[in-house]
């Protein structure tokens, strides 16, 4: 019997967007009330539901359906609050608004499967347990209401919440200097999202007083406003991608940070920048996203190529893991930037053909970094508890000693570094496949590929392939510790065996975003 995914969702009193919302902050409640006791059970059932829930909506979407309805909303899940103008009517002032297409779906299942991981893998966290998960479960609140807002306001405030949770998590549960390296990450992150709210209030006094992402993108802007406005989400987007020259936060914040927070941040908050730049630029301002799309192709590939340098430098495996974020998340703007190519008028057929490719591999990407990156954190996290270290010169003889660990380490690092058969490899061919086309001197970026395989094939030789130090005392991780790691091994293989689990989701709004497919 055929299950009507659709029909479930539309049933539930509230809708399932709220619902998403709301779960977690209710999990957060009853781990203040109740105490650290049960607050990891809590948080996993919750995370657990989150999933369920995430999967269903997956499932249940039309892939076809686009947010064209100002009111919001797709299959009539819409949600409004905090309705605070004078006039409800006609001037309804400020709300927040929710909705989703496929885009929207991808990320918020990938940021659902990054949370419940980062949960199982928090079973190291010891020290003021309530507190650490009821942050944690605010972020995912947070987290999911990025993905789920189509107005600007709601937008700002769920981006914004992020922050506060993940600020604690480093600061209070990360390593020596932690306190520094949570600073350093506020600082850069919220002096970003301020530059990008200056542009949020100057598209809503020029849009028409409305934050509404629909009616916004429905407007035509001018082109100067569009670029204005273009420049504004490249510092908030850019710093949390992150593209040179702002990524300085992020090594130290993940080097400090602890294992779960480091999960997060590489496996989902970096997504929200890639999403922003698709969400704020591509689909809402294409204009003013059509007249940078050269510079922004030019500092994705500099951006690429220095973090695959800047990578083979590293000794600590974590700060290692961290550039390879870096590295990897630049060809996501690559594919926003090629995108936007396939909108400058006049452009050919195969131009935009291609553009709906890049499109396409940039929120592959995204999604396939997302769990690559948790499960070499996860595993570099456990080699300071199997190991004693993380520095690469100190760890020998991990496959003789740790022959899982080991294992785990080197297929995470093969579809990191795109071998055929893993996720990687698909990300990364689509963007290939979709910039040549356009911009022929655009193939530079495979130049880091090569450097990137050149680092992780060297520190697997260090660490995995190297005789055992007799003095070392390198041990095997327990079951308990990989199961986390496993779990997100699995759609690594999967997606890259049967990619359109996510494509499928993705296309229709590639090619409504290039006006191939008309609103649904």
């Amino acid at each position: 019997m055929q299950i009507d995914f659709s029909a479930f969702i539309l049933s539930l009193p509230i809708g399932i967007l709220p619902l998403m919302l709301f779960i977690p902050l209710l999990g957060a409640l009853i781990i203040l009330l109740l105490g650290g006791k049960i607050a990891r059970v809590v948080t996993l059932v919750t995370t657990i539901v989150e999933m369920a829930l995430a999967v269903i909506l997956a499932l249940g979407i039309d892939p076809a359906t686009q947010l064209t309805d100002p009111s919001g909303g797709v299959l009539g899940w819409t949600f409004r609050m905090g309705t605070i103008g004078v006039d409800p009517i006609n001037d309804p002032g400020l709300q927040i608004v929710l909705g989703v297409d496929g885009i929207s779906v991808t990320m918020i299942v990938l940021a659902n499967l990054v949370v419940l991981v980062a949960a199982m893998s928090s079973n190291h966290i010891t020290e003021s347990k309530r507190s650490y998960y009821a942050l944690f479960l605010l972020m995912q609140t947070g987290l999911l209401g990025v993905f789920m807002s189509i107005d600007l306001f709601g937008f700002f405030i769920f981006w914004e919440l992020v922050l506060i949770p993940m600020f604690f998590i480093i600061g209070q549960w990360g390593e020596e200097g932690c306190q520094h390296a949570a600073v350093k990450f506020f600082i850069y992150t919220h002096l970003g999202s301020m530059v990008m709210l200056v542009g949020f209030f100057a598209l809503y006094f020029l849009g028409g007083n409305t934050f509404n992402m629909v009616e916004l993108r429905n407007l035509g802007l001018p082109v100067d406003v569009q670029i204005g406005f273009a420049l504004a989400v490249f510092m908030g987007a850019g710093v949390k991608l992150p593209v040179w020259p702002l990524h300085n936060w992020l090594p130290y914040a993940h080097v400090k940070a602890p294992t779960p927070g480091s999960v997060i941040l590489a496996g989902i908050l970096l997504k929200m920048g890639g999403y922003a730049f698709i969400r704020l630029g591509l689909w809402m301002i294409p204009d003013g996203f059509v007249r940078l799309s050269i510079p922004f192709a030019v500092l994705a590939i500099f951006t690429c190529i220095y973090a695959a340098f800047t990578a083979m430098a590293q000794t600590d495996l974590k700060s290692l893991v961290a550039y390879t974020s870096i590295n990897h998340m630049s060809w996501v703007l690559l594919g926003v930037a090629v995108g936007a190519a396939g909108l400058i008028a006049g452009a050919t057929g195969s131009v935009v053909a291609a553009a709906n490719i890049a499109i396409q591999g940039a929120v592959f990407m995204m999604f396939s970094h997302g769990t690559i990156i948790s499960v070499m954190f996860i595993l570099a996290g456990l080699l300071k508890y199997t190991a004693g270290s993380r520095e690469i010169p100190q760890i020998k003889g991990l496959m003789e000693r740790a022959p899982r660990i080991s294992i785990l380490l080197i297929l995470a690092s093969f579809a990191a570094f795109g071998l055929p058969g893993f996720s990687g490899f698909i990300a990364e061919l689509l963007i290939i496949v979709g910039t040549v086309p356009v911009y022929l001197w655009g193939g530079i970026i495979a130049f880091g590929i090569f450097i990137t395989v050149g680092y992780l094939l060297w520190t697997l030789n260090r660490i995995v392939f190297s005789d055992p130090d007799p003095e070392s005392d390198v041990k095997e991780a327990p079951w308990s510790d990989l199961i986390a790691p496993i779990l997100m091994m699995i759609p690594v293989l999967i997606l890259g065996l049967w990619p359109d689990l996510i494509l499928d989701l993705v296309a229709p709004v590639a090619q409504f975003i290039l006006g191939i497919l008309p609103g649904g």
